[in-house]
């Protein structure tokens, strides 16, 4: 039986590579943007969308006041908070904030049950860590 948060890691996932290609399309009119008026348009459109949805797509509910929202002890917050960190997912400045999100869990009013997959991402986050400073062959 799948778990109440899958749905919210299908749409966290999903949310990382609409920003990833809403991301790459700046920079895919970012190259051509000198080359003519209708070309600096379509860039600043390009920019104009990227920044526009950036807030609703990083984090569910927006990532604007998340942090807030999450050591308020907001269930729904607390939730996607755990659930961006098992997936830990991949697009701009979402290593900022990861560990953001990370900080606040971690003082956040937690159910058991998120306490314990709080703990193995600490714990897989500590060994992904130390196996990167491991020197070669370690």
């Amino acid at each position: 039986m799948p778990h109440p948060s899958d749905h919210l890691k299908l749409l966290i996932q999903s949310n990382a590579e609409e920003i990833t290609r809403l991301h790459s399309r700046v920079h895919e009119t970012f190259a051509q943007r000198d080359r003519s008026p209708d070309k600096r348009r379509e860039w600043e459109r390009a920019c104009e969308i990227f920044h526009s949805r950036y807030n609703e797509l990083a984090f569910p509910g927006g990532f604007e006041g998340a942090l807030d929202r999450i050591v308020a002890g907001d269930p729904e917050s607390m939730e996607a908070a755990i659930c961006f960190l098992e997936v830990r997912p991949y697009f701009f400045r979402s290593g900022y904030m990861f560990e953001s999100i990370l900080r606040k869990t971690k003082r956040a009013p937690l159910s058991q049950e998120q306490v314990a997959r709080l703990q193995y991402v600490i714990q897989a986050l500590a060994a992904w860590r130390s196996k990167r400073a491991a020197p070669d062959g370690a």
